[in-house]
């Protein structure tokens, strides 16, 4: 009824402005819709980035001659790409500090003339990037001093300092109770470096000047220095004879070298990095012995061998008494026992050893790799006829550090368990599973719908990156079933698990193949219109041929620009027990991309070049 009073009411408007020739006042329907970036969000761009929306515009109650020819959108002024499915994209400057995107939705009426305009205003921040500081003045920056956290270190540690200034001063520093004017040096001018243009992008150096006037100095600590929470305090002067005093936030404490520090891992699992807060080294159970010699904010420094260190989180780490010996264990014993799916090589030690698995592809090798193991290995027991294990043989490296090598007889390594069953080392190495004439005929395999119940990327449309992928999973599995595999899915449509436990969840079912369902974003700043496509990411090189073999059949199936196969640290991909990639079909920001996720017959054919890729790559397995 409200509709018909409506659509009366408009009626009576267009008779009466005929009646007396008067041109009505158009009526219509405007929608103009912001996805990316949202309200109040922190962009990390520096010159430019990208924004994304929908719109929609029906004029009502003019005829079809006066119809708007069509439409533009606008972002600060600059014209967006539009595209069928009513979205847009464009790529915008930005400047540092509060930033507005205001997106303007215009119709282009049949005379040229601009109708009414609908605006929509999406206000984010734009982080200040790293500046020259000012040279009319002497001044320097608070906000990049360093050390920034407290730091624990040892005799022969070597303490760096960075400040950043006006160029061309004289800068020196001391450390209470240790030592005083010690020099520093300016630096040469060096540009900021952005990670996402870099791994997604065109690798372009960045927009920004070069910045100048950051003073470096290091110092050796000594071993009859002593200090306790001491201060870093720096100086700068300049040719004018002005000066300026500071000091770093991070307080400095020397240890005491003379006793170590013993110290036991107390969760799960710890992953051991190669710098506090930097990349992935090695993944430790509980109950590890390390030895701790220095810590830098929230990670503490552990001692490998002479020449080798680790930094684990301070929260992981549970200290033993003084006079506790540093960790180590003669290896006298290595044997091997065969099962049904896998063989088992047991190391036995006396306690739980810092170690790592080090995985040769085109060798059809494995190492384990133990710190703090002295070889006395008289005694490697094979058990004879196990058809997966060809020769084991043992090197010690030099202190503290124990290789034992394993040849495997498979070409395709399918996966391995690395753990301590009391204080032995197991390693669990899997054996090639039974390939029928048919190949995915019998095989376990894992879908897994990326994200869920977290949103995951959103298209310009709104479509969802966790919807999106879920679609694809039934049909990648239903197609899987239909060549005779069993799947198993780590989710459903509304509920999910956390990315340990949706590995975790695979490898207690036995999976021998593990996959990611996931469509792609790019980070801020870098170019939707040249680096979109399909793409596939593997960590363990046992993974790398799976992915080469599914990216290269997608390529070939969906006709996407081939945006790479990469070696990504992601959770879902470092599980060792099986097989595991995380593929990305198509880009889900970009609205081509998008309309294509959103075809159903796009789907049903990715899913089947996934499904070709996993049958092509356990063919040439079986070969």
């Amino acid at each position: 009824m409200r509709k018909l009073a409506e659509r009366s009411v408009l009626f009576f408007c267009i008779f009466i402005a005929a009646s007396f020739d008067i041109r009505p006042l158009a009526a219509q329907f405007s929608k103009l819709e912001v996805i990316y970036p949202r309200e109040g969000l922190t962009v990390t761009a520096t010159d430019s980035t990208f924004i994304f929306g929908n719109f929609d515009y029906r004029p009502l109650g003019l005829e079809a001659a006066e119809q708007p020819a069509k439409v533009e959108v606008t972002i600060n002024g600059i014209a967006a790409r539009l595209y069928p499915n009513k979205t847009y994209l464009a790529v915008v400057p930005v400047k540092p500090g509060p930033f507005t995107f205001r997106t303007v939705l215009r119709p282009i009426l049949p005379d040229s003339t601009r109708g009414d305009s609908t605006v929509v205003d999406r206000n984010v921040f734009i982080p200040y990037y790293l500046t020259t500081s000012p040279t009319d003045s002497l001044v320097a920056d608070t906000s990049y001093v360093f050390p920034q956290v407290d730091l624990e270190m040892m005799a022969g540690d070597v303490l760096g300092v960075v400040l950043k200034a006006t160029p061309g001063g004289t800068a020196r520093f001391s450390i209470d109770g240790v030592a005083a004017d010690l020099p520093m040096t300016e630096q040469p001018p060096r540009k900021n470096f952005y990670w996402g243009e870099a791994v997604f992008g065109q690798a372009r150096p960045s927009a920004t000047k070069e910045v100048r006037g950051i003073y470096t100095g290091v110092y050796v600590i000594r071993s009859e220095d002593i200090a306790t929470s001491a201060t870093i305090r720096f100086e700068i002067s300049d040719t004018l004879g002005r000066r300026i005093k500071l000091f770093a936030p991070g307080k400095l404490t020397l240890l005491n070298s003379m006793v170590p520090r013993i110290a036991t891992l107390t969760q799960e699992l710890t992953v051991a990095r190669t710098a506090a807060g930097r990349g992935y080294q090695l993944f430790l159970p509980a109950g590890v012995k390390l030895w701790i010699t220095g810590r830098e904010g929230n990670f503490h420094r552990a001692r490998l061998t002479e020449t080798e260190s680790v930094w684990v989180p301070t929260g992981n780490v549970s200290f033993l008494p003084a006079g506790t010996l540093p960790p180590q264990s003669v290896i006298e014993i290595v044997r091997t026992a065969q099962f049904e799916k896998y063989s088992r090589v047991t190391i036995f030690l006396a306690e739980r050893l810092p170690f790592k698995i080090e995985q040769e592809r085109r060798a059809r090798r494995l190492h384990a790799v133990i710190y703090g193991g002295i070889a006395d290995t008289d005694w490697i027991r094979h058990d004879f006829g196990d058809p997966l294990i060809e020769e084991i043989r043992w090197t010690q490296e030099g202190e503290g550090r124990y290789r034992l090598s394993i040849d495997l007889n498979q070409k395709q390594q399918w996966g391995y368990r690395a753990f301590y069953e009391n204080n032995n080392l197991i390693l669990e190495i899997k054996k090639s599973p039974a390939i029928a004439r048919s190949p995915l005929r019998n095989l376990l395999i894992a879908v897994d719908p990326g994200h869920g119940p977290d949103l995951g990327a959103i298209g310009p449309t709104g479509l969802y990156e966790k919807d999106a992928t879920y679609q694809l999973a039934e049909i990648v599995a239903h197609k899987l079933r239909g060549k005779g595999s069993r799947v198993v899915l780590t989710r459903d449509d509304s509920t999910g698990i956390t990315l340990q436990a949706r590995t975790k969840l695979a490898e207690v079912a036995g999976a021998d193949i593990f996959i990611s369902l996931h469509y792609n974003a790019l980070p801020d700043g870098v170019d939707p219109d040249k680096n979109r496509g399909s793409s596939t990411y593997y960590f363990h090189p046992q993974s790398y041929p799976l992915a080469q073999s599914i990216l290269r059949s997608m390529l070939k199936r969906l006709k996407l620009p081939n945006f790479g196969l990469f070696y990504d640290n992601l959770s879902v991909c470092r599980v060792t027990s099986m097989l595991a990639v995380l593929i990305e079909p198509a880009f889900l920001m970009h609205p081509l991309e998008e309309a294509l996720i959103l075809d159903p017959d796009f789907r049903e054919k990715t899913a089947e070049a996934i499904v070709a890729g996993i049958e092509e790559f356990v063919r040439a397995a079986k070969k």
